[in-house]
């Protein structure tokens, strides 16, 4: 900017020493005056436009916003008839399966029902609603549920329990939920949360095990341990193969999208059109994910016996993810393509405009923290922004900050006029 007004402050004397002088220096002379005019002129208005977008921005949010906006009328013009002809959805349950880049997706949920003041179901303290135990309606502080008994959004762990679940829900809620491939998933969970302490068992030594030793193994805190999904989405993780194909189709019926986390990409464009949501209200900043570093390798032979291990989590992962690559081929592959192409670019412009950076490990100096030292958290430059500062922040201090916004909204509803 500076360089262009220097050029236009040397033009300016030579300029008007043409002007003075031109009816007597001929042809040449006009043609060169000609040329500094139309100079002068185009990069004055150049200036006047740069100069009003820079004034008239006033916060890096709307400066994303409107890249968002600008690049969806570019890339995503076949996509833009069929939004037009829907509702954003504002009802939506997301079962939060464990280790399956979950907070992640967590993370737009709260965020979305936080900036357009939904509700959520929320305990009284942390981030549990029902685990290991089925989740039940009663558990649910009373403080913090609206008038109505139904809430807009859940979004916390919870072990499903359908019938329970919809006495909570509206009738219209979007059911979402996540798979992850189940050795990569037991191997996380297992060196997450230390399962090595519990079992004297190295995850190495799991080959060499007879599986009927394995099979035996506990539920780490009653919580954790094989066909963890399944065990999430409510079912015992022992079961005859009629009764997990019966499971499987009972859970396809109920969910509307079953996203896939090693194509997370692909799921948030297919969660935006389920939702009818903007393609800016699924970034995401990656959240409680190991950093690359510090994940094991497996062999072919561990991946193998996790698998066995897993045996229900892994058909119910192979249907699920064979479901998601013929729902990409509806929605058509070069329009995906096209959709995550723009949604990365997104995602590099709020972080870069966000001023965010990627911290390492323990860092004692962070106000918000992660659970683990094996997971990066994000800081950002502009904390007064405040989308911003609701990306960066790990799952329970968001959650935190939701349940405080709720508090103080429903006592002020309670409270006589």
């Amino acid at each position: 900017m500076l360089r262009m007004r220097l050029k236009f402050a040397r033009l300016l004397p030579d300029f008007c020493q043409y002007a003075s002088h031109m009816s007597l220096q001929g042809l040449a002379q006009h043609a060169l005056y000609t040329r500094h005019l139309k100079t002068l002129v185009g990069g004055l208005v150049l200036v006047t436009l740069v100069m009003l977008v820079m004034y008239t921005t006033p916060t890096p949010t709307a400066l994303i916003l409107s890249a968002a906006n600008s690049l969806r009328s570019e890339v995503l013009m076949a996509g833009e008839s069929a939004d037009a002809q829907c509702r954003p959805q504002h009802h939506v349950m997301f079962l939060k399966t464990h280790k399956c880049a979950s907070s992640t997706v967590q993370n737009i949920f709260l965020r979305y029902g936080y900036t357009h003041n939904l509700t959520f179901a929320l305990p009284g303290g942390g981030n549990y609603l029902g685990n290991p135990s089925l989740f039940k309606a009663a558990i649910i502080p009373k403080k913090l549920l609206p008038p109505s008994g139904k809430v807009d959004i859940f979004a916390v762990h919870t072990r499903l329990n359908f019938k329970e679940h919809s006495r909570v829900l509206h009738n219209d809620t979007r059911w979402v939920t996540l798979v992850r491939d189940p050795a990569t998933l037991y191997e996380s969970l297992f060196n997450f949360f230390h399962l090595k302490n519990g079992y004297n068992l190295d995850l190495s030594a799991f080959s060499s095990q007879p599986m009927s030793r394995l099979m035996e193994l506990p539920r780490y805190g009653g919580k954790f341990g094989k066909n963890q999904m399944l065990f999430d989405l409510g079912y015992s993780d022992n079961m005859s193969v009629t009764q997990l194909r019966q499971a499987i189709e009972e859970l396809d019926s109920v969910f509307d999208l079953v996203m896939v986390a090693e194509r997370m990409d692909e799921s948030l464009v297919l969660l935006r059109h389920l939702l009818c949501w903007s393609l800016h209200d699924v970034v995401v900043f990656t959240k409680n994910a190991r950093r690359q570093e510090v994940k094991p390798t497996l062999d072919p032979q561990t991946r193998q016996t996790l698998r066995e291990l897993n045996s229900a989590d892994a058909l119910l992962y192979d249907h699920f993810m064979a479901k998601h690559r013929r729902a990409v081929l509806e929605f058509g592959a070069r329009r995906m393509a096209d959709e995550v192409s723009a949604l990365r670019s997104l995602r590099d412009e709020y972080f870069e405009d966000c001023g965010a950076r990627e911290v390492k490990g323990k860092d004692s100096t962070l106000k918000f923290k992660e659970y683990s030292g094996l997971v990066s958290s994000y800081v950002t430059s502009n904390n007064s922004d405040q989308n911003c500062l609701m990306l960066s922040l790990p799952e329970l201090p968001l959650v935190d900050t939701v349940r405080r916004k709720q508090l103080k909204v429903l006592e002020e509803m309670r409270a006589p006029s």
